[in-house]
């Protein structure tokens, strides 16, 4: 393995987790949510109709623990409960539009460092890096599928 090319990965994987994280603390504060509840909306946004139990096991926390945080989300209107159509005792959980909108300001917030970072290259450049990007994303396209095939075939 080349080693100057896995530290520039590793290197790249730190600068974007070290912005991201940034951006997406910022962002946190300033909407008054709590890291947890930032978390469970994106959860929701990608996982529309989760249940409690899913969520926790999400969050690594208990389901009273979730309940606690979403009855929270629930009555400042991010989040609303609906019944479980396939148990009428359970409830499913759902992002309200503005807990939507908050989520969509949120990777808006995030994204703002890409956008400058973008706009620092020079054209000249845009090819080759598009390039770069483009093989690292199918690499790990298939990486990802390499490894889910090995992990079927163990289950058999």
């Amino acid at each position: 393995m080349n080693e100057q090319l896995l530290q520039s990965l590793y290197d790249l994987a730190d600068l974007i987790a070290r912005n991201s994280n940034i951006e997406r603390f910022h962002f946190t504060q300033e909407s008054g949510l709590s890291q947890s509840q930032m978390m469970s909306l994106f959860y929701l946004h990608r996982h529309q109709g989760a249940s409690i139990k899913d969520l926790a096991n999400h969050l690594g926390i208990s389901n009273p623990a979730v309940s606690q945080l979403i009855e929270k989300l629930v009555r400042s209107e991010l989040v609303t409960r609906i019944d479980n159509p396939s148990d009428r005792r359970g409830k499913l959980l759902e992002l309200t539009e503005e807990g939507k909108t908050i989520v969509s300001d949120a990777k808006h917030a995030h994204h703002q460092w890409i956008k400058a970072l973008a706009e620092t290259i020079q054209s000249d450049e845009v090819p080759l890096i598009n390039q770069s990007i483009q093989i690292i994303l199918e690499k790990n396209y298939s990486l990802k599928a390499s490894l889910k095939q090995s992990s079927t075939q163990g289950e058999n």
